[in-house]
């Protein structure tokens, strides 16, 4: 199926790409040098650069002559720490892999059943990034409407070699909470004439965990989680406010609206029950990524040609979030997980300071990515 030399010589830029960026970490919608790089080096191969009407990230076209495109998309953000950016999810590896099948992929423009849209999204940390390209006019910008999109993620729980090609729900719906209970400060001596926010703040937390328990189908995956809790000081006895950060994740949309009007109805009689006022805000964030019936057996057949269909496997769904789902809900996507973890070894998940991608994740993933457009 493919050029040997063509594609060592893709393989091996992907990596040289993955290194430069690994060193540049930077945040969401701060990629400045990621994205001079990374337009740098499409400047080499005959695509159109697009300008997408934002300071970072890049989509660029190769135009093939064909009646029909198909998009490939990389996130290129890095994530922030508490000291700097880190690339601790695997972003660095996921641009550079895209950076090789460019160059495979204009190499083999003759060959090409399709045109190519090129997607170096920012910002997919904190799922920003995929609505803030498509609002600043995506779909008006670019010269056709892609057929489908592809977008790779590596999975460091998976072996390197195999590619995870899954039917159905792959990631979770997910959206944030912020619940400000409004109390009376005061002296700790003088219970009384206080009004505490951080006894309603203790009592919702404990009243969450029902919400999963209580209010959700069993058979449905959903996590309920508080992130943060903060009120008071050392010598302020009684505050006057307490703040909870947290969000809820499911796989079914009628769960996540059921989630939500739990999480919101508990917040209200909480606040009641405890004479505080009450301030709720719930943001949704991304919707689930689901890959779809027709897209799974495009993947299947893309990845058992560029691999063989051995390396073909299956994974349960990640109750994680990918703002990938957001291409998912305008175009007909598939999402795969390339393994990046080092056989035989226990290798550090996603955002732990410990986290590495296996040095011979190019190897798949290159040919996984070029391959969607090939054999599809």
């Amino acid at each position: 199926m493919f050029d040997q030399n063509i594609m060592s010589e893709a393989i091996a830029l992907a990596k040289e790409h993955k290194e430069y960026l690994h060193n540049v970490p930077e945040s969401a919608f701060e990629e400045h040098k990621t994205t001079a790089y990374i337009k740098g080096i499409c400047g080499r191969y005959p695509v159109e650069i697009i300008d997408i009407g934002m300071e970072t990230g890049l989509v660029c076209y190769l135009d093939a002559g064909r009646s029909e495109t198909i998009a490939l998309r990389a996130d290129i953000d890095a994530l922030p720490t508490e000291t700097d950016p880190r690339h601790l999810c695997g972003h660095d590896a996921h641009a550079g892999t895209l950076l090789g099948a460019m160059h495979y992929l204009c190499a083999e423009k003759d060959e090409l059943k399709y045109n190519v849209l090129f997607i170096f999204q920012p910002a997919e940390e904190g799922t920003r990034g995929a609505k803030a390209v498509i609002d600043h006019g995506f779909f008006d910008k670019i010269p056709q409407r892609p057929k489908y999109i592809f977008g790779i993620h590596n999975r460091p729980e998976i072996d390197c070699g195999d590619v995870v090609v899954h039917r159905g729900p792959l990631m979770s719906e997910k959206s944030i909470f912020r619940i400000r209970f409004k109390g009376v400060p005061g002296h700790g001596s003088l219970p009384h004439e206080c009004v505490d926010p951080i006894v309603a703040a203790a009592a919702f937390v404990s009243g969450l965990q029902t919400v999963v328990s209580r209010n959700a189908d069993p058979f449905e995956p959903v996590i309920c989680t508080v992130n943060s809790l903060t009120a008071g000081a050392p010598d302020i006895p009684v505050p006057s406010d307490s703040v909870i950060t947290g969000y809820f994740r499911s796989y079914d949309h009628k769960t996540h609206l059921r989630m939500q009007e739990r999480v919101m109805k508990l917040a209200e009689s909480t606040a009641e029950a405890y004479e505080c006022g009450c301030e709720i805000k719930v943001t949704h964030a991304v919707p689930a990524l689901v890959n779809s019936d027709e897209m799974h057996e495009l993947a299947l057949k893309a990845v058992s040609a560029a691999i063989g269909p051995e390396h073909a496997v299956d994974s349960k769904p990640c109750l994680a979030s990918e703002d990938f789902a957001v291409w998912g809900e305008e175009i007909p996507s598939f999402f795969y997980w390339v393994g990046s973890g080092t056989p035989g070894k226990k290798c550090a998940p996603w955002h732990d300071p410990d986290f590495n991608v296996d040095p011979h994740y190019m190897e798949t993933a290159v040919p996984v990515l070029c391959a969607s457009i090939l054999a599809v």
